[in-house]
């Protein structure tokens, strides 16, 4: 069976309401999980992609493993923080990428990395579907931990 932690499972709806659920475990109390949520949708060559970025923080430097969708995530597209270079989410799209980025520390050029590979990105999951992976190393800190990521496609609710 595939590894899935970091992967998630979610809609999006033409109010800007988002509900994603990430493969890793539930909160074990509320505040004990740091997220910080980025718009990075960027027009490509071949029209946009809507994309979400979101560092996570548990407090450790441990990566998880789990098998099922328990974190769930309850948000307006409006709250995103706006990356520099990113165009506005486009709620009329029928998916939307979303990058879940576990990390002790948040870095600036990670968003840029993930902002430059949008397309990449964007492309292989649709031929490969969702997944999870070993980050990149910062250019700032190669010290940080885990460094995991999940990539993942989510749909507009119809």
């Amino acid at each position: 069976m595939p590894d899935i932690t970091y992967t998630a499972q979610g809609t999006f709806d033409h109010n800007r309401n988002a509900i994603i659920n990430v493969c890793i475990p539930p909160e074990p109390k509320p505040g004990s999980y740091i997220t910080e949520m980025y718009n990075l949708s960027k027009i490509t060559a071949s029209g946009s992609i809507n994309a979400i970025f979101c560092y996570f923080s548990d407090g450790s430097q441990n990566a998880m493993h789990w098998n099922s969708f328990d974190y769930r995530m309850t948000f307006n597209l409006n709250i995103l923080k706006h990356y520099a270079g990113a165009v506005d989410f486009n709620e009329t799209k029928d998916d939307a990428l979303f990058i879940f980025f576990h990390n002790d520390k948040f870095e600036k050029s990670d968003r840029d990395f993930y902002f430059s590979q949008i397309e990449v990105i964007y492309d292989e999951l649709k031929h490969i579907g969702n997944q999870n992976q070993d980050s990149d190393l910062s250019a700032s800190d190669n010290l940080c931990n885990p460094r995991k990521v999940g990539l993942s496609l989510v749909t507009k609710l119809r």
